[in-house]
């Protein structure tokens, strides 16, 4: 294999020259470089250079490839890629301004590798002052290696439309191998500029470990990690911090198109800042429209953290927002941590929501969710919402928990809250199976909460010691397939729409009694020495009246029977 050695004296530092390679006469295009008197590698402005390798020998100083603005890759790597065989760590700058992918000032192609550990590579813009940034594109099957990158934007207000900062992009069937990615947002005042790592098509995140760094201006987003077509996530590792600023973004990871979680780990963090936002994975949050399908977790691990250790902002999160397709939770393991301090934004939470009007919804597909209790008396307890927003048209579904099961942990501490899950407007429980546990040490049990008109459908709940079913802000009665009761709470309204519930499928009672908790009654219509049913099932007459329990009203204390198939509360004031 015919080299070019880049000379130990050249006459200057650009590539293009070829007096400055031996031998003199051909374009290198396997480079090798060694000792140098000029180790700083420029481009000239027209350059279109292709080459198959690039190896930095034993000996080699320590160099910095320059790639400024062009309109065409000025360099593109087609063969084996780059080695580094010294202990010099050898760096390629991209400092520019470009458009996306489709204008990389740096280019990998074929099977092309960005080289090992001790090679670093970094897309930004010309000047810490400057708007936009630089593009790297690894195209075909080209890789990353286990090259180390750092991908961030200027301070400086891009033209009107353009939201590009630095970009590594991974096209076609590319992959980013076993790469280390830092990606930084916007250092200025315009917010919708940040640092990319982008994956189309059919790319793979493979082994990469990624780090998206929270914002640090007012506004400001934080680094990104992006995912669109059919590219996947596969086993890589993502820390999304949060906003060091108030008002500012935490890192994302955003799943778009019908792209997928694979089996990554996603560590979603709290931000330090009051006012500023946790880090989010987020799902179909941005163009383009998917006709009925949309992203999914696939096997992914999503672990959202709650604040802590000073931190004051907002929780960790993950969100299927459903803004531009159809998100599944498919088969993630998804961990929503409480919060050391009060506000409940702080927590760990994940969101199942649409923006009416809209054809699109999210599901938690056949997903495993853990809420966990508030770290501390008054923390806030992790959560899993489903909600509706807006007004307007929108399909035949909703929001649904679809076929996933939902664990609402109980607190360990004395008042502390218990983990929980909360339908909202019209979403749905679906399929799911619901469980919520007691807690202990005087501390909340965990809850599962159902307001305005949301759907049981055919879920399942379990409950445990002090955990609670509430229903007492459900505009009407809720039905379930199954409830499964070891002690438990059930929180109804006893009014002209009491907040009843029917049990379609089976009903067991365990060893502890069921405690209704009845709230105090916020209309005229309730009434002493009248009967309520508050819970129906077609099994009731095998259970006894001394199984139920219940709270006081005005001091009037609950009378419970079965009547058919119906269990009833009343109370007796003289």
């Amino acid at each position: 294999m015919t080299k070019s050695m880049w000379n130990s004296q050249p006459a200057s530092g650009e590539w293009n020259l070829s007096e400055n390679w031996t031998p003199s006469e051909d374009p290198p295009v396997n480079a090798e470089f060694g000792p140098s008197s000029q180790t700083s590698i420029g481009f000239s402005n027209t350059s279109d250079a292709t080459v198959e390798t690039i190896e930095f020998s034993e000996n080699a100083s320590a160099y910095t490839f320059l790639f400024g603005p062009s309109d065409t890759p000025a360099l593109t790597i087609s063969g084996q890629g780059v080695s580094n065989h010294s202990y010099n760590r050898q760096s390629l700058v991209v400092a520019a301004t470009s458009h996306g992918f489709s204008n990389p000032q740096l280019k990998f192609t074929n099977e092309a590798t960005a080289g090992g550990d001790n090679l670093f590579y970094c897309a930004g813009p010309v000047t810490e002052q400057g708007y936009g940034g630089g593009v790297i594109c690894f195209c075909d099957q080209a890789n990353a290696g286990s090259a180390s990158f750092k991908v961030w934007t200027g301070a400086a207000t891009p033209p009107k439309h353009s939201t590009v900062g630095g970009e590594v992009s991974f096209c076609n069937s590319s992959s980013a191998a076993n790469a280390r990615f830092t990606i930084y947002g916007s250092l200025g005042l315009d917010g919708d500029t940040f640092g990319n790592v982008v994956f189309h098509d059919t790319a793979t995140a493979a082994n990469a470990n990624f780090i998206n760094v929270g914002g640090t201006v007012s506004g400001g987003d934080g680094g990104n990690t992006q995912f669109y077509g059919n590219s996947t996530a596969a086993y890589g590792i993502y820390n999304n911090w949060g906003g060091t600023y108030p008002k500012a973004n935490g890192g994302d990871v955003a799943f778009d198109a019908t792209a997928d979680g694979g089996q990554g780990q996603f560590h979603n963090y709290a931000a330090k800042a009051a006012g500023a936002y946790g880090g989010v994975t987020s799902f179909n949050n941005n163009p383009p429209h998917m006709n009925t399908q949309g992203a999914s977790a696939g096997n992914g691990a999503y672990y959202n953290y709650g604040a802590r250790e000073g931190e004051q902002g907002g929780g960790g999160h993950a969100e299927f927002s459903a803004k531009y397709g159809s998100p599944t939770a498919a088969n993630a393991r998804i961990i929503n941590y409480g919060s050391a301090i009060k506000n409940k934004s702080t927590a760990g939470h994940t969101i199942f929501s649409i923006n009416l009007p809209t054809d699109y919804y999210p599901t938690a597909g056949n997903a495993c969710i853990w809420n966990h209790p508030g770290e501390t008396q008054q923390g806030a307890a992790g959560y899993t919402e489903f909600s509706v927003y807006g007004s307007g048209n929108g399909g035949d579904q909703v929001p649904t928990a679809g076929n996933a099961t939902i664990y609402n942990l109980g607190a360990y501490l004395p008042q502390a809250a218990g983990g929980y899950t909360l339908f909202s407007d019209t979403a749905s429980a679906g399929n799911s199976t619901l469980i919520a546990y007691g807690g202990s040490h005087g501390g909340h049990g965990g809850r599962i909460v159902f307001y305005g008109n949301a759907s049981g459908d055919t879920a399942k709940v379990q409950l445990y010691d002090n955990a609670e079913l509430d229903l007492r802000d459900h505009a009407t009665g809720l039905t379930l397939d199954r409830l499964d009761l070891t002690g438990g709470v059930i929180a109804i309204r006893l009014e002209s729409e009491t907040t009843g519930l029917t049990v379609s499928g089976q009903l067991s009672l365990h060893s502890k009694p069921v405690y209704f908790y009845f709230s105090q009654p916020k209309d005229e219509n309730f009434a002493n020495n009248k009967a309520y049913t508050i819970l129906s099932n077609s099994g009731l007459s095998g259970f006894s009246a001394e199984q139920f329990a219940g709270s006081s009203i005005d001091g009037v204390e609950p009378t419970f029977s079965i009547v058919g198939n119906d269990l009833q509360v009343s109370f007796h004031k003289p």
